[in-house]
């Protein structure tokens, strides 16, 4: 895999995390955050036709234009985040290929999804990826006041697909808020995705991605 490459998704995985303000109020832990293992998931699949792949998400989840869901965010924050949201989906948008949102409105996590060129990834990828988010997260803790906590990082190509996941906690001391981040990139099938899920709680959130189809 490219490292420049890798270095590009990484930089716009990480520029969202000041929009921290759309979970305050959610305080009711909801089935599907507890949910245990991939036999006992409940939810549904979206086919995004142009990727020839099969999403999985609880059933709460619907998918957004871009336009809609910038409208649900402005009217859940502050303007600082909402220009912050921005300039995520802006990036996230310019990336290759296609660009996919899904939002929960009930515990308000943001789901976003990224098909790119297909490329494998190795355990030397993984580990260089990792180091990259540990430098750009030290690099935001600086500049905007939020700290990172790294809860798991980890690579598998054991069943079929390539996967990474990192999952960081992210708090916001001026505001009191907390919030989960889950990236993943998944290579399988001569695809490659990339995932972002975020919430206001820790959470399991693999058994839905095993049951992606690619």
């Amino acid at each position: 895999m490219n490292r420049r490459i890798i270095f590009k998704y990484i930089l716009t995985s990480y520029v969202f995390l000041h929009l921290t303000s759309c979970l305050q109020g959610v305080r009711e832990v909801k089935n599907w955050i507890e949910s245990p293992n991939i036999e006992e998931v409940k939810g549904k699949y979206t086919f995004m036709s142009e990727d020839g792949i099969k999403v999985y998400l609880p059933s709460i989840f619907k998918k957004y234009p871009l336009v809609e869901y910038q409208k649900i965010v402005k009217s859940l924050t502050t303007d600082e985040d909402y220009k912050q949201e921005n300039k995520r989906l802006n990036l996230l948008r310019k990336m290759d290929d296609h660009f996919h949102i899904f939002y929960d409105k009930v515990t308000r996590p943001t789901y976003t999804i990224n098909t790119l060129p297909y490329h494998p990834i190795s355990k030397k990828d993984a580990q260089f990826l990792l180091g990259m988010i540990r430098v750009n997260n030290e690099k935001t803790d600086r500049d905007s006041g939020l700290e990172y906590k790294k809860i798991t990082a980890k690579y598998n190509s054991k069943f079929g697909p390539q996967i990474f996941k990192a999952v960081y906690r992210i708090d916001n001391a001026k505001k009191n808020v907390t919030s989960y981040s889950s990236s993943y990139i998944v290579s399988h099938n001569d695809k490659t995705v990339y995932i972002q899920l975020t919430t206001a709680y820790e959470m399991n959130f693999d058994p839905y991605l095993h049951k992606m189809i690619m």
